[in-house]
């Protein structure tokens, strides 16, 4: 039976919990935790740091949460906070995976190592979508189809070329011997576009997040052909693995929370221990299960070292899409 991932049972988690709160809440010393968020209200990254903030609140590992959302762009939010010590020296930054990539592509000089990593919590796996009437089965049929001329098929998704929806369709392409180059490619503005474009069959194959797309596969307009997720994802157990076919690609966009640079390690101590009772509690795996998110849970030096493991996979990518710098 293929393996699933999956979290410690609600008893587990109880006992594991109780455990991590008592550590935690001899943290920080105004037991206040801020975040700012580098893009404007809605999507991904916005609804992680809220989830995250109210699940700290009602688990009572914090004594007050805030959030501030920083307009511009996520690269102007980013440099705010790098350059502002005085003003965020006790926040915590919400990023994802383009804080990588827009940083390996030379379109932005600061990256993860001008921050300091306390904790990746999301995993928002990729998945190839296609209406629900589509012929194309199978992952293998949509193979077949590029192998036999890349051009056949209009693959859409929602961030630009050389950006996280065309970077994961070329891992899974080139996993297969398929030169993701050659197939087309249309970017829409946020993956709702995208899926509309698929829907009204202005495309045949959608490259996107399985927690962007969970309403409308839950109710039968699409159906999920792979996923690169290391295991299989309860919301779509019956959805295989791209390992599972034969192809080694495992991608995740992750979702996680930064200190300012040169934070103590008392200070991010405090935030790991803080963040890990959040994680093992069923708070925090109702809001994963609410939107399809997987549990990331890497903390500290291992947040910072899956990092380095995704900056080296993403720079070998955009180099071979010619996207990298």
């Amino acid at each position: 039976m293929p393996r699933l991932n999956s979290m410690p049972s609600a008893a587990a988690r109880m006992a594991l919990v109780g455990v991590l709160i008592c550590g935690a809440l001899g943290a920080p010393a105004d037991d206040r935790v801020h975040f700012v968020i580098p893009v404007a209200p809605g999507g991904g990254v916005d609804g992680t740091a809220r989830e995250v903030g109210r699940a700290l609140d009602a688990l009572g590992l914090a004594g007050s949460v805030s959030f501030e959302n920083v307009g511009g762009g996520s690269d102007r939010a980013l440099g705010l906070f790098v350059e502002n010590e005085a003003r965020f020296r006790d926040a915590l930054l919400v990023h994802s995976t383009p804080l990588v990539i827009r940083n390996v592509q030379g379109l932005f000089p600061l990256g993860f190592r001008n921050l300091t990593p306390v904790a990746g919590l999301v995993a928002d796996y990729g998945i190839f979508v296609v209406r629900e009437d589509d012929p194309m089965e199978h992952w293998k049929a949509i193979l077949q189809r590029l192998s036999d001329d890349p051009t056949s098929l209009i693959v859409g998704g929602g961030s630009a070329r050389g950006s996280l929806d065309h970077i994961v369709l070329a891992l899974a392409l080139g996993a297969a011997g398929i030169d993701a180059r050659r197939v087309r490619y249309l970017p829409y503005d946020g993956g709702g576009k995208a899926m509309l474009a698929l829907l009204g069959g202005e495309i045949d194959l959608l490259s996107t997040g399985l927690g962007e797309t969970l309403s409308f596969t839950r109710s039968g307009q699409v159906r999920v052909l792979a996923v690169t997720a290391p295991a299989r994802v309860a919301a779509i157990a019956d959805v295989p693995t791209l390992a599972e076919l034969g192809y080694p690609v495992s991608f995740a966009n992750w979702r996680g929370v930064f200190a300012p640079p040169g934070s103590p390690a008392d200070t991010r101590g405090a935030h790991v221990r803080r963040l890990r009772a959040l994680a093992a509690s069923d708070a925090w795996q109702a809001a994963l299960d609410r939107h399809g998110w997987q549990a990331l849970d890497v903390f500290g030096l291992e947040f910072e070292a899956y990092l380095e493991d995704q900056e080296a996979v993403l720079r070998v990518t955009l180099s071979e899409l010619g996207f990298s710098r």
